[in-house]
């Protein structure tokens, strides 16, 4: 496995956790800016696609996987949930069989996730092809 993501929810409907939410994104940003295993995504302030709360992305590879991890669990704020998976391209079973948790587990919406893995099946893309062409994959620049 070569890819992750992290998703880090907050309190959409808190102006006050939006801007907090805001400010530990950079802090990710400042703390592995030397990387170029890891980069930052997107802010949405909103719920989005199957997540239900306001979050930010953070892709990462398997290089900086403990470093990454173990700095979140010392640093994220209490009110900071975050989602960690794999990306084999197996959507739904990544966002929950096979992720882990920091702070409250929090429930998706997995219509989209299972549409998304239909269109892969549809394809003909299998699981095994997908985590054998993230293999394939080259480093990728912190954001």
């Amino acid at each position: 496995m070569w890819l992750f993501h992290s998703h880090a929810y907050f309190d959409h409907g808190v102006p006050e956790r939006i801007a907090e939410a805001r400010a530990f994104m950079d802090l990710v940003i400042r703390t592995f800016a030397g990387t170029d295993h890891l980069e930052v995504h997107g802010f949405t302030p909103f719920p989005a696609g199957p997540h239900r709360r306001g979050s930010f992305e953070v892709l990462f590879t398997r290089e900086v996987f403990a470093d990454y991890v173990s700095w979140l669990m010392f640093s994220r704020p209490p009110w900071l949930d975050i989602l960690v998976h794999p990306l084999t391209g197996s959507q739904l079973v990544d966002h929950t069989r096979r992720a882990l948790s920091l702070g409250t587990p929090l429930a998706i919406d997995c219509t989209l996730l299972k549409e998304a893995d239909a269109r892969l099946f549809a394809a003909g893309r299998s699981e095994e092809s997908i985590i054998e062409g993230t293999k394939t994959h080259g480093r990728r620049r912190a954001g």
